[in-house]
């Protein structure tokens, strides 16, 4: 695993593009939208017949045809999810001309940044990363987490509210707050 660093990138109302709209590339479109960018998808099937997992079509703008140059100009972040290698470096190319950060789904070359397996609960998030050499052992891990968040109900909800209510705020008064909703629910 090639090391970085951890953190949560502002999408919200940014332009986000995603070539390639197979499994891999519908997964990232509901991550994008769900985090509120303003996605569009590049790909010859558009988004085929089922269409992403919970993006509505109206929330993606579709362009059903392959990459071509150009079309990542005002890209904020790019999705590389093709299985077409020359596609996929002739894309990373111009989006690191462009300035736009890169996610590459085929595990050749080294984008900026991956997206991690993630569990959110209200107001918690959990990321899980293994730096792109496992995305099955996040996916596994960040269900793992996700049954432990379950099992607590809100506390952990409640928990960031009252923190935040509080900032700053130590991590002894954190665990202390903790046990004492524990106690009392």
């Amino acid at each position: 695993m090639r090391p970085g660093l951890p953190a949560v990138l502002d999408v919200v109302g940014r332009r986000c593009v995603v070539v390639g709209a197979g499994a891999g590339g519908r997964r990232k479109i509901d991550a994008l939208v769900a985090a509120g960018a303003d996605v569009t998808v590049i790909d010859p099937a558009g988004l085929g017949g089922t269409g992403s997992d919970r993006a509505p079509r109206s929330e993606v703008e579709v362009i059903v045809r392959r990459w071509e140059p150009g079309d990542l100009q005002g890209a904020h972040l790019v999705v590389i999810a093709t299985d077409i290698p020359d596609v996929n470096e002739a894309v990373a190319a111009e989006a690191e001309s462009v300035g736009a950060l890169v996610v590459r789904s085929d595990g050749v070359g080294v984008g900026h940044l991956t997206l991690p397996a993630v569990a959110q609960r209200a107001s918690v998030r959990v990321a899980v990363d293994t730096g792109g050499g496992s995305p099955a052992v996040a996916a596994v891990l960040r269900d793992e987490i996700a049954h432990v968040l379950d099992a607590e109900g809100d506390r952990w909800d409640e928990l960031a509210r009252w923190a935040a209510e509080r900032r700053p705020v130590s991590i002894a008064a954190v665990e202390a707050r903790l046990a004492e909703l524990r106690r009392t629910t």
